[in-house]
């Protein structure tokens, strides 16, 4: 298993929330969110690779593939701890990265 215990997954979703907190790369996603323009297939052009490309420089740390597969595995592996509220916050931070903001999320 790629997370052989709750303190892996830990911090595997921090670093995680950390990459994307990295000035360059929340730059980077700003801008690509501001390109999308609330166009749905734009989103999925531009948004989903370059927050796949970010999160591809962690997750390949935990045995993942660098890709929008691999980013995929990795938060599924992370929904096996949700119990744990410190990952249930940052594996939902994560699916939201991945999800139109334009949107409207189910209560």
């Amino acid at each position: 298993a790629p997370f052989p215990n709750l303190e892996t997954a830990r911090e595997a979703a921090r670093a995680a929330r950390a990459v994307f907190e990295d000035p360059a790369n929340k730059a980077r996603m700003e801008q690509v969110q501001r390109d999308c323009k609330g166009d749905i297939s734009r989103f999925f052009q531009l948004c989903i690779p370059a927050a796949s490309e970010i999160l591809g420089a962690v997750i390949i740390q935990h045995g993942f593939q660098p890709n929008q597969n691999g980013c995929v595995e990795f938060t599924q592996e992370l929904s096996k701890f949700v119990e744990d509220p410190e990952i249930r916050e940052l594996e939902q931070e994560l699916k939201m990265r991945f999800m139109p903001t334009m949107v409207p999320h189910p209560a």
